[in-house]
Order: C-alpha cells, then structure tokens, then sequence
C-alpha cells in the first residue's frame, strides 16, 4: 500500500479494515439497540467507515513514527507483535474521532 513507510501494510488489508470495522459497527447498533438512542442505521454505516479508515491512518502514523526513528517495533511486549504502541496505534485517530463524532454530530452530551 506504502512501502516506503511500511512494506507489510497492503490494499486488501486497507479493505479489510474497513469492511470488519462497518460490519462490526452495524452488529453493535443491532445488538445494542436503545444504548444510544440517537445513533441511526445511517449514522453507524458512516461510523464503520470512519473508524475503519481512521485505524488504517493511525497504524500508518505510528508506523512513520517508527520509521523516522529506526525503530522496528515499539517494544517486546509481545514477541511478533512488538509492543503496546503496536497493538494500540489505530485508537490513536479512532477514539478522538468516535468522541467527537458522537459529541458534535449526533449530540451526544
């Protein structure tokens, strides 16, 4: 996908992200419905999509954090994994989006 930023990173992964990250996202508006009550199909398809694509962005950030450094992986947390920034990376854009998307878009307080 870029492999001068990481060369493990490729197109069907990117589509997968994206596809497992809508399909789970529509999974909990179904089997959670009520939790919150502003959330509409539409508005869960749009944050699948989002989300799926801010975790991509995320992993590509940490991974040219890792580049501009040297630094195979963040740690030895986990061997093949490497450490706790590798297995977190993707919540480094989903989290602030998923907050401010529920916080100025559907107007969760």
């Amino acid at each position: 996908m870029v492999p001068h930023i990481s060369g493990k990173k490729t197109w069907e992964g990117f589509f997968g992200a994206i596809v497992f990250a809508l399909l789970c996202s529509l999974a909990l508006f179904k089997l959670m419905p009520g939790h919150l009550p502003a959330l509409t199909w539409t508005h869960a398809t749009i944050l699948g999509l989002l989300l799926g694509f801010a975790a991509v962005l995320g992993d590509l950030a940490e991974s040219i954090i890792k580049r501009s450094t040297d630094v195979k992986d963040s740690g030895n947390l986990l061997p093949g994994i490497g450490g706790a920034l590798d297995l977190l990376d993707s919540l480094l854009f989903t989290a602030p989006l998923l907050f401010f998307y529920l916080r100025l878009v559907i107007r969760v307080p």
